[in-house]
């Protein structure tokens, strides 16, 4: 092989059969004459990067530099001399490369040294990969993420030095008043700050708001000098909360244990005020102890079939007349030692250990349950139900939950699914497939704690998901907040014109209420009405109507209607009406051209309709138009041009074939309204008036 690529010939073959193979693979493969400093790349490498010149078929060491990120050029470059002087027979590094729009890039570059007849180095054979590291880097701020945290921790477990967690101040809020671009660009600045500190080794970025930094130094003195100097760097556009942990064997017994206590420090730090720096310390081991204490006690729970685990329900109310549209199933635990324990203590615990994805089925079991029994009560009774990022690591979720709902013989669509918007998963294909099955089988999702993650309104759009619920953060004090005023009215009619529900969380007061009320969300969930509580609390409030809780409940709705009347707000639910006259509501969007048409259906419509699955937009509108007698697609659509072109409304009868009952007469009413994006939207209702009784 040495003598055949030293000839012309055996040069040419080897380009050839390295473009094949090139064609089979993802890397980028190259060839490196070490003597004539040129190199082949193969692929389509020039589409991405910078990396040749003035249509040259190779580049040379200095051409290679410029695209690679200046911090790590020396350590690059450094290897390299050491090939070209043979005193290395592999190059195997992860740097950074910069592509043509500017952004970094891990790349993990593996080479061979190949030496001539006279032992000296020829060439570099190897291969430049990207996929391999993406699940390694944080794509934003080019900074190593969590997972190799891990990794590095584990390699770095006996040098000592510092683990320092960086958490960024009221990052929600500064997005929130600036935009998400600003705080994009705040994230890149704080990254390239974190990497250019002295005494820090390595940077990472391991959560939207939190970077992590493994500092050299052993002293808590030059750990807070470091702090002190990103603090300075920063002060103009954010401040930082961070805690900091020794990296030493002696205190934790592998780099899991460290990382927790690290979060652990850092989530100290911040109750005892923004703006600082706290230091592990030897009562935060015991209370480290005391935690691995209670996840023993909780593995011994889960493996006596969630022995001790209970179950309590908070009442969602519809908006308008506050009964109950449903219950959010919420998991307590009783330990045998330390009595009642939190929430916020031994969820995180049950996370970490991975236990969540056994304790998650069993509540969704249970839930199931008692929605069962509950719907004897109150037939149309949904249950909400949390869901872990973890529990999406199991291919089989999707087919395991559904056999679940058919076995306790519960409606598919009583479910909702709950998901934090913090979940980094809708990039990822199980998750998205998961999901997609689920709601094939008309499950329903829900975005919780909506606009306290780092996450945008597409996220919604990708997962058709069928409810907001809209954090306390924002319910708070809205009716002296204008800011949050008209960030949750863009929620709710962002949601109503894309028949997503809404639910407000952590309504406490009345004024809140009446505020939110004018907003017209769909659902309120909070204090006001209820706490969580035990499922005989639940039935004693809702549905015994001899309990006395029962008739305290409605005297409070009663002083709702009373204020709302005492205010000028007249008591009426128009969607109480329309549901029980089977009165659908419709907006239908489309282009000037007529080649993109979109129907969005309230829940009332799609179920006059008798859908057989939730449909998007576009299916929506090709299902419905499909079904409409022949004989009067014509009138319906020069109906549609009459909305279009004027401003009063538009009324028109046809036949419509409907899955259940045959041929149906609809009657439909509608006119334009204000442009959405750029598309035509028309509104109305719609109603079958087959079978209705006149007066």
């Amino acid at each position: 092989m040495d003598k055949f690529l030293h000839t012309n010939d055996g040069f040419e073959t080897t380009f050839k059969l390295i473009e094949t193979i090139n064609r089979s693979t993802g890397d980028y493969l190259f060839i490196w004459d070490i003597a004539e400093d040129k190199r082949w790349f193969f692929g389509d490498i020039d589409e991405h990067y910078d990396i040749r010149k003035n249509g040259s078929e190779t580049n040379s060491t200095p051409d290679m530099l410029k695209i690679i990120y200046p911090a790590d050029r020396a350590a690059v470059l450094a290897s390299l001399t050491d090939i070209a002087n043979g005193k290395k027979e592999t190059h195997n590094m992860d740097y950074r490369w910069i592509n043509s729009n500017g952004d970094k890039v891990w790349i993990n570059c593996h080479g061979t040294l190949i030496r001539d007849s006279r032992n000296q180095p020829h060439l570099m054979m190897g291969r430049v990969s990207e996929g391999n590291l993406r699940h390694l880097y944080n794509p934003l701020t080019g900074l190593w993420n969590k997972n190799k945290l891990q990794q590095d921790l584990v390699g770095n477990f006996s040098n000592g030095g510092y683990l320092i967690l960086l958490d960024i101040d009221g990052l929600a809020a500064i997005n929130l008043a600036h935009g998400r671009e600003y705080g994009d660009k705040l994230l890149k600045k704080i990254a390239e700050q974190c990497e250019n500190l002295d005494g820090v080794k390595t940077a990472y970025h391991i959560d939207h708001n939190n970077f992590a930094l493994l500092v050299e130094e052993n002293s808590k003195e030059k750990v807070a000098s470091i702090y002190q100097t990103i603090q300075e760097a920063m002060t103009e556009n954010c401040t930082f909360t961070a805690g900091a942990v020794p990296i030493d064997k002696s205190l934790f017994f592998d780099e899991m244990q460290l990382l927790d206590s690290a979060n652990m420090t850092l989530k100290k730090a911040k109750i005892i005020a923004p703006n600082h720096l706290e230091f592990f310390s030897s009562e935060d081991l015991s209370e480290k102890i005391a935690t691995l204490e209670l996840l023993e006690e909780l593995k011994l729970s889960v493996e006596n079939d969630c022995q001790g685990f209970e179950l309590y329900y908070q009442p969602q109310v519809r908006a308008g007349n506050y009964d109950i549209y449903g219950v959010e199933a919420l998991l307590r635990y009783e330990s045998p030692t330390k009595g009642r324990v939190f929430p916020n203590e031994f969820i995180p615990i049950l996370e970490r250990s991975r236990l969540i994805k056994v304790v998650g089925l069993w509540v969704l079991r249970e839930a199931l349950r008692q929605c069962k029994e509950w719907r004897k009560k109150i037939p149309d009774l949904r249950v909400s139900v949390n869901f872990s990022a973890l529990q999406f690591e199991d291919v089989d979720l999707a087919d395991r939950v559904i056999r679940m709902v058919e076995e306790m013989g519960v409606p598919s669509e009583a479910l909702t699914i709950e998901l934090t918007e913090s979940m980094e998963l809708h990039n990822s294909e199980l998750f998205v497939n998961t999901i997609k099955h689920l709601k094939e089988y008309r499950i329903n999702f829900a975005i919780d704690d909506f606009g306290t993650g780092y996450s945008n309104l597409g996220y919604l759009k990708q997962l058709n998901i069928d409810e907001i619920k809209i954090d306390r953060v924002f319910i708070s004090g809205v009716e002296k907040d204008t800011y949050n005023h008209k960030l949750i009215s863009n929620v709710i009619e962002f949601a109503r014109l894309n028949a997503i529900r809404t639910c407000c969380e952590g309504v406490e007061s009345t004024r809140e209420l009446l505020t939110l009320e004018l907003l017209l969300p769909d659902i309120i969930q909070g204090y006001l009405f209820d706490k969580p509580n035990t499922p005989e609390a639940i039935e004693r409030s809702y549905m015994d109507s001899s309990t006395e809780e029962y008739q305290q409940r409605l005297a409070f709705v009663n002083k709702l209607y009373e204020l709302k009347e005492r205010m000028g707000v007249i008591h009426f639910d128009p969607k109480d009406i329309l549901r029980e006259n089977e009165v659908g509501l419709w907006k239908i969007r489309f282009d000037e051209k007529g080649e993109h048409y979109e129907l969005h259906m309230d829940d009332i419509m799609e179920k006059t309709l008798a859908l057989d699955r939730k449909y998007t937009p576009r299916e929506s509108y090709d299902h419905w138009i499909a079904q409409i007698h022949p004989d009067y697609c014509h009138r319906v659509k020069k109906s549609f041009q009459q909305m279009t072109r004027g401003e009063r409304a538009v009324q028109i009868e046809f036949p419509w074939l409907h899955a259940q009952l045959g041929d149906v007469m609809v009657r439909l009413s509608g006119k334009r309204v204000k442009n959405s994006d750029g598309l035509i939207v028309l509104e109305g209702y719609h109603r079958i008036i087959t079978d209705v009784a006149g007066a």
